[in-house]
């Protein structure tokens, strides 16, 4: 084969995956509108027939539903006369089985295709479950003297006076010695008010480190295997016995590793640092990837990002926490992206 004859195939290739990659796109808005709830009998009909345009647009719905995890929906849609209404539910595809085998361009992006929806489906089911065991608390949640579910917010006085406002999916216990005021931190992120005591260190232990004060305002927070401390008001020391202490005062933030030492963070914006309370998420010019990771927690469903060029997007705004939905639906006019809305997952695309 000729250098020009490879050319021209690879070329024909490309052009091939770029057609085939719109055809998705498309037949992910189709399944997104299906799915909304509001879809009509004409649409279904008219999802039918631009299915049935080709081979290629099977294809794309067929990926489309398997990638979304909505497995063997389509098949009565095919097989729909008009008869009677069709719901989502009822949605189905023929199996890839009943297909010949092909060979060439079109069996190589079948092949991708596969790979990518089988490693998207197995992120699912990974995410969904480690999320939500890991994510939410809840194994910390079991044991502790204060806790918050997903999505809710709490304030609870503590026996010295302290005022401890709970984040969303938070947990902790309360341990007063003699001489010490212990709280130990299982999951989330809580803000303390501490009541004054000099005799009485107040300690909040966390991810294998402390971080200690008298009389301030700081807030604790566990960002998977991260700790961040964040002081409003007064003086904190950070440790976690590797390396030096660091001390914090107010508008500083430290984090830390189990096994790494403390370090100073320049991520804080004390105008916006615990907006959470006010029942706001403040994100300037954030990445998309941050954003939903912090959305997520608010969240009992997973929150997909499927492809990786999106998640360095800049986010800017101001969202209600009890209406996220509109953060999400915002995604589509400032990034470009679409967001499919699933019972246990949501996809951003």
């Amino acid at each position: 084969m000729t250098s020009g004859g490879f050319g021209q195939q690879q070329a024909m290739l490309n052009a091939y995956d770029d057609d085939m990659i719109a055809l998705s796109d498309q037949a992910i808005e189709w399944l997104v509108r299906l799915h909304s709830g509001d879809a009509t009998a004409a649409e279904y009909e008219a999802f039918d027939a631009w299915r049935g345009q080709s081979d290629d647009h099977q294809r794309a719905a067929l990926d489309a539903e398997t990638l979304l995890g909505a497995v063997d929906e389509t098949n009565a849609a095919q097989n729909w006369t008009g008869a009677e209404p069709v719901s989502p539910n009822r949605l189905a595809m023929p199996s890839r089985r009943s297909r010949p085998l092909q060979s060439g361009p079109r069996a190589v992006f079948a092949t991708r295709r596969a790979v990518i929806t089988m490693v998207s489906l197995c992120a699912v089911i990974v995410l969904t479950i480690v999320g939500g065991i890991q994510g939410t608390g809840i194994l910390g949640r079991w044991n502790a003297d204060y806790s918050t579910g997903v999505g809710q917010f709490e304030t609870a006085t503590l026996p010295d006076g302290t005022v401890a406002h709970m984040n969303t999916a938070s947990a902790f216990s309360v341990d007063y010695s003699d001489d010490v005021r212990r709280i130990d931190l299982a999951a989330g992120e809580v803000i303390f008010e501490v009541a004054k005591d000099a005799t009485h260190p107040f300690i909040v232990s966390v991810l294998g480190g402390e971080a200690m004060a008298v009389g301030t305002v700081y807030g604790v927070r566990i960002d998977g295997d991260h700790a961040r401390v964040t002081v409003q008001e007064g003086i904190v020391e950070v440790s976690n016995g590797a390396g030096k202490a660091v001390r914090l005062v107010a508008g500083e933030r430290a984090s830390y590793q189990v096994g790494t030492p403390p370090v100073l963070r320049d991520d804080i914006n004390l105008a916006t640092y615990g907006s959470w309370q006010r029942a706001k998420l403040i994100f300037n010019s954030r990445s998309l990837g941050d954003v939903i990771d912090e959305v997520q927690r608010y969240q009992t469903g997973r929150i997909i990002i499927a492809r990786d060029r999106l998640r360095d997007l800049k986010v800017t705004g101001v969202f209600d926490i009890a209406e996220l939905d509109d953060l999400l639906a915002s995604l589509t006019q400032t990034t470009g992206a679409s967001v499919l809305k699933l019972p246990l997952v949501t996809v951003i695309y």
